[in-house]
């Protein structure tokens, strides 16, 4: 499955798409305030009119190494 780290343009958009997108995919949160969403999330974003940008394409494998990097690292 293909992924995609996206980040909301508004706080707004942000509120409105998230508690969404947790009941119909897994999301994961990163600390810089972006999201990994699966492929899928990003046509019901769009189906929504919720205001995003793509900041990277990710397969399974970068998410992978994107959630263990963020581990690595203590808050």
């Amino acid at each position: 499955m293909k992924f995609a780290k996206i980040q909301f343009e508004s706080a707004e958009d942000r509120v409105r798409a998230v508690g969404e997108l947790m009941q119909r995919a897994k999301v994961v949160v990163l600390r810089e305030g972006a999201f990994i969403v699966p492929e899928p999330a990003l046509e019901w974003l769009t189906e929504q009119h919720v205001a995003y940008t793509v900041l990277q394409r990710l397969n399974q494998d970068d998410v992978f190494q994107a959630l263990r990097n963020t581990l690595a690292h203590p808050v």
